[in-house]
């Protein structure tokens, strides 16, 4: 944990000090001279003032700019200095940090910068001297980068991107975390990693966080966009999150909500319709099944589940070349038939397709918007809960599917069936369990209804899908579900 800094010695003419600037004939309150400034060395943790132009900038300062001078300027033009900076003699610095020695842009000036840059610079410019304590113990601990950052965390005008800045220069001295959360004061390893990973974002997006256009928490959350190798600083990573933060700009979407939206296009790449997939044979019989619905693997094989959510429709290959699920027409019979016929069945045929296509992004997105802590609003959840309760025959094939998306999450209790799931769920006594486990079904009820491929969609299924829009999901309706909203004219296509 940081030292708190010690309190100034103000030598009032007495003591060791006072003694030995007595006998050099040294008078610091003499008018019409720099008050103040010595001609002996001050002792450690001395509070002083000295002619701020001997007094250079420290490399380990991780400003981008100094903002906001003018009255800080006119404030030191007509009172002085009021709160000192901390400095070091500059060769004591160089010396106990010779990997910055380099960068000390004025080595022959006798001390150098802690914090108190904005100060420094405002002395500078009005002309009055330096308010300063003398700390050369930070250097000798090599302590000068936590206590830049436990000095600075408390300053105004400091922006997320300059204090992790501050905070990477522990993390360059390979502490972990924890250590940099004790050294710098900022709380928590949490804290530390939310301020260290706008380092990843690309510069451009960590520009605008610095400019005070993006907030620090959504910058964060675009930090934590990946690449396909599950990094977030990689040229990938940054493509990525450039074009969530994109969305965010043009379209007002949320950071949450263009992160999501990046996660139904990787999903679903846009224009790239899921081709038919091989049915599977039940060697014990020789029957086929149609394949290919995102719940097989999931749902399909487990026995202990009494009810299943109704399949969203697929069209698989029998192997044959003909596709199942759809009821193809003898070929005796095909062969009278017009080609008029032979395009309603492809028509048909398509509309399944795209039937089923829809339901299946439609349902990653209710994944999506499960997965958020504020999943829904009051108004929402109420609307959804009375439509769930008011159509109980819904209730089985809906907990099926909600008690699938809650296991997958890791929600709630370990156990197969969905009637013990939920009946575990509500003695739980967990409200924010209970809550969850009904918007889920509520949320499901809704999915099931709206996937039924021989139903026209009503105000609910609309309703169903606008809400997925204007969720944290941002779920993007496909060109078939443009059609059932009036969006695009079937006329048109």
């Amino acid at each position: 944990m940081t030292t708190a800094p010690r309190k100034p010695r103000r030598n009032k003419g007495g003591g060791k000090l006072g003694d030995e600037r007595a006998k050099a004939g040294v008078d610091t309150a003499e008018k019409g001279g720099a008050s103040g400034i010595h001609s002996l060395d001050p002792e450690e943790g001395e509070l002083f003032e000295h002619d701020p132009v001997d007094i250079g900038p420290n490399p380990m300062n991780r400003r981008l700019g100094l903002r906001n001078m003018d009255e800080m300027v006119e404030s030191v033009r007509r009172q002085g200095v009021h709160t000192p900076g901390a400095v070091m003699h500059t060769d004591l610095f160089m010396e106990k940090y010779p990997e910055w020695a380099d960068q000390v842009q004025h080595p022959e000036r006798t001390y150098i910068l802690g914090p108190g840059h904005r100060r420094h610079a405002a002395a500078l410019k009005a002309g009055k001297p330096m308010l300063a304590i003398l700390r050369n113990s930070w250097a000798k601990e090599l302590r000068v980068e936590e206590n830049l950052i436990s000095e600075n965390n408390d300053r105004e005008n400091l922006s997320p991107i300059e204090q992790a800045l501050q905070l990477d220069l522990l993390r360059q001295r390979g502490m972990t975390g924890d250590e940099i959360a004790e050294r710098s004061g900022y709380g928590s390893r949490g804290t530390v990693t939310r301020y260290l990973n706008l380092l990843d974002l690309p510069q451009e997006i960590q520009d605008e966080v610095h400019a005070g256009d993006l907030s620090q928490k959504a910058a964060y959350v675009l930090s934590t966009i990946k690449d396909d190798q599950d990094q977030n600083d990689s040229d990938a990573a940054h493509a990525l999150q450039l074009k969530a933060r994109g969305w965010m700009r043009d379209e007002g979407l949320s950071a949450e909500a263009a992160k999501n939206r990046l996660k139904l296009a990787s999903a679903f790449p846009a224009g790239n319709k899921s081709e038919s997939t091989p049915a599977a044979t039940d060697e014990t019989d020789g029957t086929t099944t149609p394949s290919g619905d995102a719940g097989d693997v999931s749902r399909g094989k487990q026995d202990d589940q009494e009810t299943e959510a109704p399949a969203a429709p697929t069209i698989g290959d029998s192997g044959t070349g003909q596709p199942t699920g759809v009821e193809i027409p003898h070929q005796a019979d095909a062969d009278s038939n017009s080609d008029r016929d032979t395009e309603t069945d492809t028509d048909e045929r398509d509309r399944l397709l795209a039937a089923a296509e829809s339901a299946e992004q439609r349902d990653l997105a209710c994944q999506l918007v499960l997965t958020e802590e504020r999943y829904a609003s009051a108004g929402d959840l109420s609307a959804l809960l009375v439509n769930a309760v008011l159509n109980p025959e819904e209730w089985k094939p809906a907990a099926a599917r909600a008690h699938e998306w809650l296991r997958d999450m890791g929600k709630g209790p370990k156990v197969g069936r969905p009637s013990a799931y939920f009946t575990e769920v509500a003695a739980s006594g967990n409200a924010n369990l209970m809550r969850r486990a009904a918007f889920a079904i509520a949320l499901a009820a809704n999915e099931v209804r709206a996937a039924q491929p021989d139903r026209e969609w009503d105000d609910r299924d609309r309703a169903h899908l606008q809400f997925l829009i204007t969720s944290k999901a941002a779920y993007q309706p496909t060109e078939y579900e443009q059609e059932l909203l009036g969006l695009v004219s079937t006329e048109a296509k």
